[in-house]
């Protein structure tokens, strides 16, 4: 099976040519630095992203906390951790690095600020 994909680690953008026997690279064509053989075996045997959105506050001098995943999330999974994100409210101070949602869908991902919001507003 042949698969062409777009390398996202450096600016060059590669599109590139893999082959593939079940989730092994037998042949890589079109990469131009060293990272592509790397990525490219990620990205076909497990493609993921780390997530970086913004939640819900409460706080009108504040109304959206930045936070991220804190590992990469399967792209697959990426809407599904959106919508559930979407239903979290942080209601109190939180630190940076502190995590906001455990667990998310049970992926072994936590969702954390990279934000402080010092105190409570209210």
């Amino acid at each position: 099976m042949t698969r062409e994909i777009i390398c996202i680690v450096c600016p060059l953008g590669c599109r590139m040519d893999v082959e593939l026997e079940g989730t092994e690279v037998t042949s890589l064509q079109g990469n131009q630095c060293k990272k592509g053989p790397k990525y490219a075996q990620k990205e076909v045997t497990f493609p993921g992203r780390v997530l970086t959105t913004t939640i819900n506050t409460g706080f009108p001098e504040i109304p959206l906390l930045p936070v991220r995943s804190n590992r990469e999330v399967p792209k697959d999974q990426l809407m599904a951790c959106m919508g559930e994100i979407s239903r979290h409210r942080v209601k109190g101070k939180v630190g940076i690095g502190e995590s906001i949602i455990k667990d998310i869908l049970g992926l072994g991902v936590d969702i954390v600020a990279c934000r402080t919001i010092p105190y409570a507003f209210r």
